[in-house]
């Protein structure tokens, strides 16, 4: 009789399971198995264009002059920095519209890069910036005493292609008034006589 209950308790152990620790799967646990296939689809794509590491090297060594600045710009860590641009007035003759970034880490960047332009010229005019930065907008430039363009507002938006599109929401407009503005703050040189 007792062999008979361990068989019976035994049998009904093995005929219905609990299910293991291991798997109950959470949200975090799909977050992660999401970022591993990110990454591996990130680093399919980057093989797909630019080729093993190696033969983008033998490639650069193969090259000469302006080609070969090209592919070197490729390797990791080559390139130059795409959110340097207009450091300074004088080298800025027109006010980037837009900047595309491949992920949400650089849209700062981005973000900074569209407004230093407009930053420089408020400054070389004694005029203040007041900045707004709401989701639903973007970020807002308020130009103290601008002509025609009381405020600048930059958004940013998923690409179709992949990535981030950051961007002037005036473009072509607020490019003619930032190009007048700084015509008439700075006076015609070497640099801005062109």
């Amino acid at each position: 009789m007792i062999l008979g209950v361990i068989l019976l308790v035994g049998g009904t152990a093995f005929a219905s399971p609990q299910p293991r620790i291991a798997d109950r799967h959470s949200e975090d646990t799909l977050r992660v198995m999401l970022l591993k296939l990110r990454r591996h689809h990130a680093w399919e794509t980057r093989e797909a264009i630019m080729g093993s590491p190696d033969d983008l090297r033998d490639a650069v060594n193969d090259e000469t002059g302006a080609a070969r600045q090209t592919l070197a710009d490729r390797l990791p860590g080559m390139s130059p920095d795409p959110f340097d641009i207009c450091r300074n007035l004088a080298n800025c003759p027109q006010a980037p519209q837009s900047l595309h970034v491949e992920d949400d880490t650089t849209i700062d960047d981005a973000f900074l890069a569209l407004a230093r332009p407009w930053f420089n010229l408020q400054k070389a005019r004694g005029k203040a910036v007041v900045l707004t930065v709401d989701p639903g907008i973007g970020v807002r430039l308020t130009l103290e005493d601008f002509p025609g363009l009381p405020f600048v507002t930059l958004e940013a938006s998923p690409a179709p292609t992949g990535g981030f599109d950051v961007a002037l929401d005036d473009g072509p407009e607020a490019a003619k008034a930032y190009a007048a503005e700084r015509a008439a703050v700075l006076p015609a040189g070497p640099l801005t006589a062109r």
